[in-house]
Protein backbone atom coordinates (compact mmCIF):
# COMPACT_ATOMS: atom_id res chain seq x y z
CA UNK A 1 0.00 0.00 0.00
CA UNK A 2 0.96 3.56 -0.64
CA UNK A 3 1.40 6.26 1.79
CA UNK A 4 -1.38 9.09 0.97
CA UNK A 5 -0.14 12.61 0.78
CA UNK A 6 -1.72 15.37 1.72
CA UNK A 7 -4.73 16.47 -0.41
CA UNK A 8 -3.63 18.49 -3.49
CA UNK A 9 -6.29 21.18 -2.35
CA UNK A 10 -5.73 21.33 1.34
CA UNK A 11 -8.55 22.67 2.96
CA UNK A 12 -7.90 26.41 5.20
CA UNK A 13 -9.04 25.37 8.52
CA UNK A 14 -8.06 28.13 9.99
CA UNK A 15 -9.61 30.73 7.38
CA UNK A 16 -13.17 28.53 8.46
CA UNK A 17 -12.63 28.55 12.40
CA UNK A 18 -11.69 32.30 12.23
CA UNK A 19 -14.79 32.82 10.20
CA UNK A 20 -17.01 30.80 12.44
CA UNK A 21 -15.71 32.38 15.53
CA UNK A 22 -16.04 36.26 13.51
CA UNK A 23 -19.93 34.91 13.26
CA UNK A 24 -20.18 34.04 16.02
CA UNK A 25 -18.55 37.50 17.84
CA UNK A 26 -20.74 39.28 15.87
CA UNK A 27 -23.49 38.00 16.72
CA UNK A 28 -22.80 36.35 20.36
CA UNK A 29 -25.81 38.02 22.31
CA UNK A 30 -28.04 36.31 19.34
CA UNK A 31 -26.13 32.89 20.42
CA UNK A 32 -26.35 33.54 23.78
CA UNK A 33 -30.03 33.81 23.62
CA UNK A 34 -30.48 30.60 21.61
CA UNK A 35 -28.28 28.98 24.41
CA UNK A 36 -29.93 30.05 27.03
CA UNK A 37 -33.56 29.12 25.47
CA UNK A 38 -32.04 26.11 25.17
CA UNK A 39 -31.13 25.73 28.56
CA UNK A 40 -34.32 26.89 29.71
CA UNK A 41 -36.30 23.85 27.73
CA UNK A 42 -33.75 21.46 29.73
CA UNK A 43 -34.30 22.98 33.04
CA UNK A 44 -38.26 23.38 32.47
CA UNK A 45 -38.41 19.64 30.83
CA UNK A 46 -41.46 20.61 28.41
CA UNK A 47 -42.30 16.46 27.71
CA UNK A 48 -44.23 16.47 30.64
CA UNK A 49 -48.01 14.59 29.93
CA UNK A 50 -50.77 17.37 31.34
CA UNK A 51 -52.40 20.07 29.61
CA UNK A 52 -51.99 23.73 30.65
CA UNK A 53 -54.65 26.51 30.76
CA UNK A 54 -57.35 26.44 27.45
CA UNK A 55 -54.48 24.28 25.48
CA UNK A 56 -56.67 21.19 25.88
CA UNK A 57 -58.90 22.21 23.83
CA UNK A 58 -56.44 22.94 21.25
CA UNK A 59 -55.30 19.75 21.80
CA UNK A 60 -58.26 17.77 20.91
CA UNK A 61 -58.78 19.64 17.38
CA UNK A 62 -55.35 18.07 16.55
CA UNK A 63 -56.52 14.21 18.08
CA UNK A 64 -59.63 14.71 16.06
CA UNK A 65 -57.53 15.39 12.66
CA UNK A 66 -55.08 12.48 13.73
CA UNK A 67 -57.97 10.15 14.37
CA UNK A 68 -60.39 11.22 11.80
CA UNK A 69 -58.24 13.05 9.09
CA UNK A 70 -60.64 16.16 9.07
CA UNK A 71 -60.25 19.12 10.87
CA UNK A 72 -63.04 20.18 13.47
CA UNK A 73 -62.75 23.14 15.81
CA UNK A 74 -62.83 21.91 19.41
CA UNK A 75 -66.50 23.90 21.08
CA UNK A 76 -64.42 25.36 23.73
CA UNK A 77 -62.67 27.99 21.08
CA UNK A 78 -63.70 31.12 19.17
CA UNK A 79 -59.98 31.00 17.79
CA UNK A 80 -60.21 29.10 14.51
CA UNK A 81 -56.94 27.55 13.93
CA UNK A 82 -56.29 25.04 10.94
CA UNK A 83 -52.53 26.37 11.18
CA UNK A 84 -51.56 25.14 14.16
CA UNK A 85 -53.82 22.11 14.38
CA UNK A 86 -51.63 20.81 11.27
CA UNK A 87 -48.33 21.94 12.84
CA UNK A 88 -49.15 19.95 15.45
CA UNK A 89 -50.63 16.57 13.59
CA UNK A 90 -47.23 17.13 11.82
CA UNK A 91 -45.98 16.55 14.77
CA UNK A 92 -48.11 13.93 16.19
CA UNK A 93 -47.90 11.65 13.14
CA UNK A 94 -44.23 11.65 13.84
CA UNK A 95 -44.16 11.19 17.31
CA UNK A 96 -46.94 10.72 18.54
CA UNK A 97 -50.22 12.40 19.58
CA UNK A 98 -49.52 13.79 23.40
CA UNK A 99 -49.41 16.87 24.70
CA UNK A 100 -45.59 16.78 25.30
CA UNK A 101 -45.29 16.67 21.72
CA UNK A 102 -47.87 19.46 20.82
CA UNK A 103 -46.02 21.07 23.50
CA UNK A 104 -42.43 20.80 21.66
CA UNK A 105 -44.11 21.42 18.61
CA UNK A 106 -44.66 25.09 20.21
CA UNK A 107 -41.37 25.36 20.70
CA UNK A 108 -39.87 24.92 17.81
CA UNK A 109 -42.44 28.01 16.51
CA UNK A 110 -41.33 30.20 19.10
CA UNK A 111 -37.67 29.44 18.22
CA UNK A 112 -38.18 30.17 14.70
CA UNK A 113 -39.89 33.35 15.85
CA UNK A 114 -37.14 34.14 18.01
CA UNK A 115 -34.70 34.26 15.15
CA UNK A 116 -36.81 36.32 12.86
CA UNK A 117 -37.55 38.69 15.28
CA UNK A 118 -33.30 39.38 15.04
CA UNK A 119 -33.47 39.53 11.53
CA UNK A 120 -36.48 41.90 11.88
CA UNK A 121 -34.29 44.08 14.20
CA UNK A 122 -31.53 44.15 11.86
CA UNK A 123 -33.95 45.12 9.22
CA UNK A 124 -35.19 48.47 11.36
CA UNK A 125 -31.58 49.87 11.22
CA UNK A 126 -30.36 48.38 14.93
CA UNK A 127 -26.50 46.59 15.14
CA UNK A 128 -26.37 42.86 16.00
CA UNK A 129 -25.86 44.00 20.18
CA UNK A 130 -28.60 46.01 20.01
CA UNK A 131 -30.61 43.51 17.67
CA UNK A 132 -29.55 40.64 19.56
CA UNK A 133 -30.20 42.21 22.94
CA UNK A 134 -34.36 42.95 21.58
CA UNK A 135 -34.19 38.45 21.17
CA UNK A 136 -33.13 38.09 25.08
CA UNK A 137 -35.60 40.81 26.32
CA UNK A 138 -38.21 39.18 23.94
CA UNK A 139 -37.65 35.54 25.10
CA UNK A 140 -37.42 36.57 28.81
CA UNK A 141 -40.44 38.19 29.03
CA UNK A 142 -42.68 36.22 30.95
CA UNK A 143 -45.83 35.35 28.77
CA UNK A 144 -43.50 34.74 25.70
CA UNK A 145 -41.86 32.00 27.68
CA UNK A 146 -44.68 30.72 29.71
CA UNK A 147 -46.71 30.45 26.62
CA UNK A 148 -43.49 28.74 24.83
CA UNK A 149 -44.58 25.81 26.82
CA UNK A 150 -48.16 25.68 26.00
CA UNK A 151 -50.29 24.41 22.64
CA UNK A 152 -52.32 27.79 23.00
CA UNK A 153 -52.47 30.37 20.66
CA UNK A 154 -50.84 32.85 21.42
CA UNK A 155 -46.85 32.34 20.51
CA UNK A 156 -47.56 30.43 17.46
CA UNK A 157 -49.23 33.45 16.11
CA UNK A 158 -46.54 35.64 17.38
CA UNK A 159 -43.94 33.88 15.59
CA UNK A 160 -46.26 33.59 12.54
CA UNK A 161 -46.48 37.81 13.02
CA UNK A 162 -43.09 38.08 13.54
CA UNK A 163 -41.98 36.08 10.36
CA UNK A 164 -44.53 37.96 7.85
CA UNK A 165 -43.49 41.18 9.19
CA UNK A 166 -40.05 40.24 8.57
CA UNK A 167 -40.29 38.57 5.21
CA UNK A 168 -42.87 41.28 3.86
CA UNK A 169 -40.51 44.22 5.10
CA UNK A 170 -37.29 42.64 3.35
CA UNK A 171 -39.73 42.26 0.25
CA UNK A 172 -40.33 45.54 0.01
CA UNK A 173 -37.07 46.84 0.69
CA UNK A 174 -35.68 44.66 -1.94
CA UNK A 175 -38.68 44.99 -4.61
CA UNK A 176 -38.46 40.87 -4.35
CA UNK A 177 -41.45 38.94 -5.32
CA UNK A 178 -39.97 35.82 -3.96
CA UNK A 179 -39.84 37.24 -0.61
CA UNK A 180 -43.28 38.70 -0.87
CA UNK A 181 -44.79 35.44 -1.84
CA UNK A 182 -43.06 33.72 1.03
CA UNK A 183 -44.10 36.55 3.22
CA UNK A 184 -47.87 35.64 1.72
CA UNK A 185 -47.58 31.96 3.21
CA UNK A 186 -46.45 33.16 6.45
CA UNK A 187 -49.44 35.48 6.27
CA UNK A 188 -51.78 32.70 6.05
CA UNK A 189 -50.31 30.62 8.41
CA UNK A 190 -50.98 33.82 11.18
CA UNK A 191 -54.46 34.50 10.28
CA UNK A 192 -54.94 30.46 10.21
CA UNK A 193 -53.64 30.66 13.84
CA UNK A 194 -55.58 33.82 14.87
CA UNK A 195 -58.27 35.84 12.94
CA UNK A 196 -56.48 39.09 14.27
CA UNK A 197 -54.05 38.29 11.76
CA UNK A 198 -55.71 40.25 9.29
CA UNK A 199 -54.02 43.45 10.66
CA UNK A 200 -51.27 42.24 8.53
CA UNK A 201 -53.53 42.91 5.61
CA UNK A 202 -54.28 46.29 6.84
CA UNK A 203 -50.27 47.34 7.57
CA UNK A 204 -49.15 46.32 4.35
CA UNK A 205 -52.20 48.17 2.25
CA UNK A 206 -52.05 51.43 4.25
CA UNK A 207 -47.85 50.68 3.59
CA UNK A 208 -48.48 50.81 -0.06
CA UNK A 209 -50.89 53.54 0.10
CA UNK A 210 -48.72 56.10 1.57
CA UNK A 211 -46.07 54.71 -0.56
CA UNK A 212 -44.63 56.15 -4.12
CA UNK A 213 -44.68 54.46 -7.24
CA UNK A 214 -48.30 52.68 -5.96
CA UNK A 215 -48.82 51.93 -9.83
CA UNK A 216 -45.56 49.92 -10.59
CA UNK A 217 -45.15 48.17 -6.75
CA UNK A 218 -48.90 46.92 -6.96
CA UNK A 219 -48.19 43.66 -8.41
CA UNK A 220 -46.21 43.09 -5.77
CA UNK A 221 -47.94 44.27 -3.06
CA UNK A 222 -50.98 42.23 -4.38
CA UNK A 223 -48.61 38.84 -4.33
CA UNK A 224 -48.12 39.48 -1.22
CA UNK A 225 -52.19 40.52 -0.24
CA UNK A 226 -54.45 38.20 -1.99
CA UNK A 227 -53.06 34.89 -0.78
CA UNK A 228 -54.41 35.96 3.05
CA UNK A 229 -56.75 37.70 2.27
CA UNK A 230 -58.18 34.89 0.76
CA UNK A 231 -57.55 32.93 4.49
CA UNK A 232 -59.29 35.90 6.28
CA UNK A 233 -62.70 35.69 4.17
CA UNK A 234 -62.70 31.78 4.72
CA UNK A 235 -61.98 32.50 8.29
CA UNK A 236 -65.23 34.86 8.53
CA UNK A 237 -67.27 32.38 6.88
CA UNK A 238 -66.26 29.77 8.78
CA UNK A 239 -66.86 31.96 11.95
CA UNK A 240 -70.30 33.25 10.57
CA UNK A 241 -71.73 30.54 8.50
CA UNK A 242 -71.22 27.59 10.22
CA UNK A 243 -69.69 28.57 13.96
CA UNK A 244 -69.08 26.24 16.58
CA UNK A 245 -70.10 26.98 19.82
CA UNK A 246 -67.44 28.71 21.02
CA UNK A 247 -67.19 31.17 18.01
CA UNK A 248 -71.47 31.29 18.50
CA UNK A 249 -70.75 32.95 22.21
CA UNK A 250 -67.92 34.94 20.71
CA UNK A 251 -69.97 36.25 18.22
CA UNK A 252 -72.96 36.92 20.90
CA UNK A 253 -71.12 38.32 23.48
CA UNK A 254 -69.39 41.03 20.49
CA UNK A 255 -72.91 41.92 19.63
CA UNK A 256 -73.95 43.14 23.06
CA UNK A 257 -70.52 44.78 23.86
CA UNK A 258 -70.87 46.61 20.59
CA UNK A 259 -74.72 47.12 21.95
CA UNK A 260 -73.35 49.11 25.46
CA UNK A 261 -71.51 52.33 23.25
CA UNK A 262 -71.19 53.50 26.64
CA UNK A 263 -68.88 51.03 28.10
CA UNK A 264 -67.36 50.26 24.79
CA UNK A 265 -66.05 53.89 24.86
CA UNK A 266 -64.79 54.18 27.92
CA UNK A 267 -62.71 51.18 27.28
CA UNK A 268 -61.67 52.52 24.30
CA UNK A 269 -59.71 55.43 26.25
CA UNK A 270 -59.30 53.20 29.25
CA UNK A 271 -57.45 50.15 27.88
CA UNK A 272 -54.14 51.71 26.10
CA UNK A 273 -53.10 52.86 29.34
CA UNK A 274 -53.38 48.87 30.51
CA UNK A 275 -51.58 47.93 27.12
CA UNK A 276 -48.28 50.35 27.96
CA UNK A 277 -48.75 49.34 31.51
CA UNK A 278 -48.31 45.14 30.52
CA UNK A 279 -45.81 46.04 27.93
CA UNK A 280 -43.67 47.53 30.58
CA UNK A 281 -44.52 45.03 32.25
CA UNK A 282 -42.83 42.58 29.23
CA UNK A 283 -40.29 44.51 28.52
CA UNK A 284 -38.59 45.27 31.98
CA UNK A 285 -34.86 45.71 31.15
CA UNK A 286 -35.56 48.26 28.32
CA UNK A 287 -37.65 50.41 29.87
CA UNK A 288 -35.65 50.62 33.38
CA UNK A 289 -32.28 51.59 30.73
CA UNK A 290 -34.56 53.89 29.16
CA UNK A 291 -35.46 55.69 33.29
CA UNK A 292 -31.73 55.51 33.21
CA UNK A 293 -30.85 57.46 30.10
CA UNK A 294 -33.99 59.82 31.04
CA UNK A 295 -32.52 60.22 34.47
CA UNK A 296 -29.06 61.16 33.47
CA UNK A 297 -29.91 63.34 30.26
CA UNK A 298 -32.13 65.53 32.34
CA UNK A 299 -29.30 65.90 34.67
CA UNK A 300 -27.25 66.63 32.25
CA UNK A 301 -29.31 69.02 31.11
CA UNK A 302 -30.11 70.62 33.83
CA UNK A 303 -26.09 71.52 34.25
CA UNK A 304 -25.58 72.52 31.08
CA UNK A 305 -28.68 73.31 28.64
CA UNK A 306 -26.44 72.92 25.49
CA UNK A 307 -26.42 69.30 25.96
CA UNK A 308 -29.59 68.90 26.69
CA UNK A 309 -31.50 65.87 25.31
CA UNK A 310 -34.77 66.52 27.28
CA UNK A 311 -36.31 69.53 25.95
CA UNK A 312 -39.36 71.76 26.62
CA UNK A 313 -41.49 69.33 24.57
CA UNK A 314 -40.50 66.05 25.90
CA UNK A 315 -41.46 67.33 29.13
CA UNK A 316 -44.88 68.22 28.39
CA UNK A 317 -45.22 64.67 26.57
CA UNK A 318 -43.88 63.11 29.74
CA UNK A 319 -46.27 65.09 32.09
CA UNK A 320 -49.30 64.73 29.72
CA UNK A 321 -48.67 60.51 29.26
CA UNK A 322 -48.02 60.76 33.45
CA UNK A 323 -51.67 62.38 33.52
CA UNK A 324 -52.98 59.94 31.42
CA UNK A 325 -51.73 56.49 32.91
CA UNK A 326 -52.72 57.87 36.66
CA UNK A 327 -56.11 58.84 35.19
CA UNK A 328 -56.37 55.27 33.64
CA UNK A 329 -55.51 53.74 37.16
CA UNK A 330 -58.36 56.07 38.71
CA UNK A 331 -60.88 55.32 36.14
CA UNK A 332 -60.24 51.38 36.26
CA UNK A 333 -60.93 51.24 39.41
CA UNK A 334 -63.81 53.94 40.39
CA UNK A 335 -65.53 53.14 36.68
CA UNK A 336 -64.68 49.45 35.75
CA UNK A 337 -63.79 48.12 39.45
CA UNK A 338 -60.58 46.98 38.52
CA UNK A 339 -58.30 47.33 41.79
CA UNK A 340 -55.96 50.23 42.46
CA UNK A 341 -52.79 47.87 41.81
CA UNK A 342 -51.54 45.72 39.11
CA UNK A 343 -52.10 42.86 37.68
CA UNK A 344 -55.32 44.38 36.35
CA UNK A 345 -56.08 41.97 33.43
CA UNK A 346 -56.92 38.00 33.38
CA UNK A 347 -55.10 35.45 33.84
CA UNK A 348 -51.65 34.89 34.38
CA UNK A 349 -50.22 37.24 37.52
CA UNK A 350 -53.50 37.19 39.44
CA UNK A 351 -51.74 35.07 42.34
CA UNK A 352 -49.06 38.31 42.87
CA UNK A 353 -52.24 39.95 44.72
CA UNK A 354 -51.41 38.31 47.54
CA UNK A 355 -48.83 40.51 48.15
CA UNK A 356 -49.96 44.10 48.37
CA UNK A 357 -45.80 45.06 48.63
CA UNK A 358 -45.09 42.89 45.44
CA UNK A 359 -48.01 44.71 43.67
CA UNK A 360 -47.52 47.86 45.10
CA UNK A 361 -44.00 47.72 43.68
CA UNK A 362 -45.21 45.93 40.33
CA UNK A 363 -48.07 49.56 39.90
CA UNK A 364 -45.24 51.42 40.28
CA UNK A 365 -42.66 49.97 37.91
CA UNK A 366 -45.05 49.30 35.27
CA UNK A 367 -46.96 53.07 35.70
CA UNK A 368 -43.07 54.71 35.52
CA UNK A 369 -42.44 52.28 32.53
CA UNK A 370 -46.14 53.20 30.62
CA UNK A 371 -45.22 56.93 30.85
CA UNK A 372 -41.64 55.91 28.76
CA UNK A 373 -43.48 53.96 26.42
CA UNK A 374 -45.91 56.50 25.84
CA UNK A 375 -43.50 59.18 25.74
CA UNK A 376 -41.22 56.89 23.07
CA UNK A 377 -43.79 56.07 20.76
CA UNK A 378 -44.56 59.71 20.87
CA UNK A 379 -41.30 61.14 20.23
CA UNK A 380 -41.27 58.72 16.99
CA UNK A 381 -44.04 60.02 15.57
CA UNK A 382 -44.82 63.71 17.18
CA UNK A 383 -43.78 66.10 13.53
CA UNK A 384 -43.24 65.13 9.98
CA UNK A 385 -39.32 64.88 10.34
CA UNK A 386 -39.88 61.55 12.59
CA UNK A 387 -41.96 59.64 10.44
CA UNK A 388 -39.94 60.27 7.44
CA UNK A 389 -37.04 58.88 9.70
CA UNK A 390 -39.10 55.63 9.52
CA UNK A 391 -38.36 54.06 5.63
CA UNK A 392 -41.98 52.46 4.20
CA UNK A 393 -40.32 48.92 4.69
CA UNK A 394 -39.98 49.58 8.51
CA UNK A 395 -43.40 51.26 8.63
CA UNK A 396 -45.02 48.01 7.88
CA UNK A 397 -44.45 46.78 11.86
CA UNK A 398 -45.49 50.21 13.41
CA UNK A 399 -49.09 50.34 11.09
CA UNK A 400 -49.57 45.93 12.26
CA UNK A 401 -49.14 46.70 15.48
CA UNK A 402 -51.66 49.95 15.06
CA UNK A 403 -54.23 47.67 13.52
CA UNK A 404 -53.53 44.89 16.22
CA UNK A 405 -54.13 47.72 18.69
CA UNK A 406 -57.29 48.63 17.30
CA UNK A 407 -58.76 44.94 17.59
CA UNK A 408 -57.90 44.67 21.13
CA UNK A 409 -59.72 48.12 21.89
CA UNK A 410 -63.19 46.91 20.39
CA UNK A 411 -62.41 43.13 21.31
CA UNK A 412 -65.17 42.47 24.30
CA UNK A 413 -62.62 41.06 25.89
CA UNK A 414 -59.03 41.81 27.08
CA UNK A 415 -56.74 39.64 29.17
CA UNK A 416 -52.90 39.81 29.37
CA UNK A 417 -51.26 37.23 27.23
CA UNK A 418 -53.19 38.47 24.18
CA UNK A 419 -50.73 41.58 24.37
CA UNK A 420 -47.80 39.90 23.63
CA UNK A 421 -48.46 40.21 19.99
CA UNK A 422 -47.90 43.99 20.18
CA UNK A 423 -44.36 43.24 22.41
CA UNK A 424 -42.09 43.11 18.90
CA UNK A 425 -43.28 46.98 18.21
CA UNK A 426 -42.58 47.92 21.12
CA UNK A 427 -38.61 46.16 21.68
CA UNK A 428 -37.58 47.69 18.75
CA UNK A 429 -38.94 51.11 19.09
CA UNK A 430 -37.38 51.19 22.52
CA UNK A 431 -34.14 50.27 21.28
CA UNK A 432 -34.17 52.23 18.88
CA UNK A 433 -34.50 55.47 21.09
CA UNK A 434 -32.09 53.77 23.35
CA UNK A 435 -29.40 53.47 20.19
CA UNK A 436 -25.64 53.77 22.18
CA UNK A 437 -26.85 53.08 25.13
CA UNK A 438 -27.45 49.64 24.43
CA UNK A 439 -24.14 49.09 23.23
CA UNK A 440 -22.54 50.82 26.00
CA UNK A 441 -24.42 48.81 28.45
CA UNK A 442 -24.81 45.98 26.99
CA UNK A 443 -23.48 43.47 29.04
CA UNK A 444 -25.22 45.16 32.03
CA UNK A 445 -28.77 44.53 30.43
CA UNK A 446 -27.68 41.23 29.26
CA UNK A 447 -27.23 40.50 32.84
CA UNK A 448 -30.32 41.46 33.99
CA UNK A 449 -32.30 39.72 31.35
CA UNK A 450 -30.94 36.89 32.05
CA UNK A 451 -31.91 37.40 35.72
CA UNK A 452 -35.53 37.62 34.91
CA UNK A 453 -35.10 34.76 32.61
CA UNK A 454 -34.15 32.73 35.10
CA UNK A 455 -36.96 33.94 37.14
CA UNK A 456 -39.48 33.17 34.81
CA UNK A 457 -38.06 29.73 33.83
CA UNK A 458 -38.39 29.10 37.72
CA UNK A 459 -42.00 30.20 37.78
CA UNK A 460 -43.04 28.11 34.20
CA UNK A 461 -41.24 24.92 36.08
CA UNK A 462 -43.29 25.36 38.87
CA UNK A 463 -46.32 25.85 37.06
CA UNK A 464 -45.88 22.20 34.81
CA UNK A 465 -44.92 20.62 37.56
CA UNK A 466 -47.59 21.17 39.57
CA UNK A 467 -50.18 20.76 36.99
CA UNK A 468 -48.50 17.21 35.48
CA UNK A 469 -48.96 16.11 39.28
CA UNK A 470 -52.49 16.89 39.10
CA UNK A 471 -53.10 15.89 35.59
CA UNK A 472 -50.69 12.27 36.32
CA UNK A 473 -53.30 11.46 39.48
CA UNK A 474 -56.23 11.97 37.74
CA UNK A 475 -55.23 9.17 34.83
CA UNK A 476 -54.27 6.79 37.67
CA UNK A 477 -57.44 7.04 38.49
CA UNK A 478 -58.91 6.97 34.72
CA UNK A 479 -56.84 4.15 33.98
CA UNK A 480 -57.95 1.47 36.78
CA UNK A 481 -61.43 1.97 34.71
CA UNK A 482 -62.91 4.79 36.35
CA UNK A 483 -65.48 6.68 34.21
CA UNK A 484 -64.34 10.57 34.17
CA UNK A 485 -67.48 11.81 34.97
CA UNK A 486 -66.81 10.51 38.73
CA UNK A 487 -63.04 11.45 39.00
CA UNK A 488 -62.56 15.25 39.31
CA UNK A 489 -59.00 16.39 38.83
CA UNK A 490 -58.31 19.37 38.06
CA UNK A 491 -60.35 22.25 35.47
CA UNK A 492 -58.30 21.43 32.53
CA UNK A 493 -58.48 17.19 33.24
CA UNK A 494 -61.97 17.49 33.78
CA UNK A 495 -63.15 19.59 30.45
CA UNK A 496 -60.61 17.62 28.42
CA UNK A 497 -62.87 14.77 28.88
CA UNK A 498 -66.25 15.73 30.21
CA UNK A 499 -66.71 19.68 28.57
CA UNK A 500 -69.14 17.86 26.10
CA UNK A 501 -70.75 16.21 28.67
CA UNK A 502 -71.41 20.00 30.14
CA UNK A 503 -72.49 21.22 26.02
CA UNK A 504 -74.89 18.23 25.82
CA UNK A 505 -76.36 19.04 29.71
CA UNK A 506 -77.16 22.58 28.31
CA UNK A 507 -78.45 21.26 24.89
CA UNK A 508 -75.69 23.26 23.32
CA UNK A 509 -77.41 26.67 24.10
CA UNK A 510 -75.63 29.75 23.46
CA UNK A 511 -74.55 31.48 26.72
CA UNK A 512 -73.40 34.98 28.37
CA UNK A 513 -70.56 34.10 30.18
CA UNK A 514 -68.98 30.86 31.53
CA UNK A 515 -69.80 31.69 35.14
CA UNK A 516 -72.42 28.83 34.59
CA UNK A 517 -69.67 26.40 34.03
CA UNK A 518 -66.76 27.53 36.18
CA UNK A 519 -69.05 28.94 39.38
CA UNK A 520 -72.08 25.62 38.87
CA UNK A 521 -71.42 22.80 36.60
CA UNK A 522 -67.65 22.26 37.73
CA UNK A 523 -68.42 22.85 41.66
CA UNK A 524 -71.08 20.23 41.31
CA UNK A 525 -68.99 17.97 39.46
CA UNK A 526 -66.79 18.26 42.80
CA UNK A 527 -69.22 17.43 45.52
CA UNK A 528 -70.02 14.41 43.73
CA UNK A 529 -67.34 13.16 42.06
CA UNK A 530 -66.51 9.93 43.91
CA UNK A 531 -63.01 9.91 42.98
CA UNK A 532 -60.95 13.42 43.40
CA UNK A 533 -57.49 14.85 43.18
CA UNK A 534 -55.88 16.34 46.39
CA UNK A 535 -52.76 17.89 47.77
CA UNK A 536 -53.34 16.91 50.84
CA UNK A 537 -53.95 13.13 52.17
CA UNK A 538 -55.55 14.39 55.00
CA UNK A 539 -59.44 14.09 54.38
CA UNK A 540 -61.92 17.42 55.11
CA UNK A 541 -63.52 17.09 58.23
CA UNK A 542 -67.17 14.89 57.52
CA UNK A 543 -65.31 12.82 54.83
CA UNK A 544 -63.72 9.67 54.72
CA UNK A 545 -61.09 8.96 51.89
CA UNK A 546 -58.88 6.22 50.75
CA UNK A 547 -55.33 7.52 49.09
CA UNK A 548 -55.60 4.70 45.88
CA UNK A 549 -52.31 7.10 44.35
CA UNK A 550 -49.69 9.22 45.05
CA UNK A 551 -47.68 11.39 42.49
CA UNK A 552 -44.24 13.41 44.26
CA UNK A 553 -43.49 16.54 43.06
CA UNK A 554 -41.41 19.24 43.57
CA UNK A 555 -43.15 22.83 43.48
CA UNK A 556 -41.96 26.26 42.53
CA UNK A 557 -39.31 26.36 45.47
CA UNK A 558 -38.72 22.75 44.90
CA UNK A 559 -40.18 21.61 48.30
CA UNK A 560 -41.34 18.13 47.74
CA UNK A 561 -45.10 17.19 48.09
CA UNK A 562 -47.71 15.06 46.59
CA UNK A 563 -50.87 14.74 44.49
CA UNK A 564 -52.91 12.22 46.05
CA UNK A 565 -55.74 10.11 43.92
CA UNK A 566 -58.64 9.32 46.64
CA UNK A 567 -61.73 7.72 46.56
CA UNK A 568 -64.32 9.30 49.42
CA UNK A 569 -66.11 6.33 51.61
CA UNK A 570 -68.09 8.48 52.74
CA UNK A 571 -68.99 12.55 52.87
CA UNK A 572 -71.89 14.60 54.09
CA UNK A 573 -73.73 15.92 50.88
Amino acid sequence: MHAQGPPEHPVPTAGVTATVKSHIGENKFLWLGLAGFGLVILFVNPLRETALEDDWAYALTVKHLVETGSYQLNDWLSANMPFQTYWGALFASVFGYSHAVLRVSTLVLSLAGLIAFYQLALEHGLNRVQAGLCVLSLMASPLVLRLSFNFDTDVPFLACLIITVLLYTKAIRRDSYPLMLAGAAAGIAAILTRQFGVALLAGLFVVWILGTERTRKMPLFLIGAIPPLGAAVWQFFAGTVAPNWGARYALHSQSVYFADMSTMLANLLWRPTVVLQYLALFSLPFVALALLRLAVESRAGSADRTRAAIGRRDVIILALFAAYIAAGIVYGHIGLGFPWLMPYLPWNFEQLRASVLVTGLLTAATSTGAVLLGWIIASRYRNRAGWNKVTPPERLIDLVTLFLLGQHLIFFKIGDQYLIGLLPFALIVTARHLGTWLDRLATATAAVTFAMLLACAIWVRGILVYQEARWTAAELIRESGIAPLQIYGSWTWNSYYTFQDYLREIDYQTVDDFTDYFDHWLPERERRAEFLVRLSATAPEGENWRIIGEVPFRDILFRRRSAYAVQRLSMDR
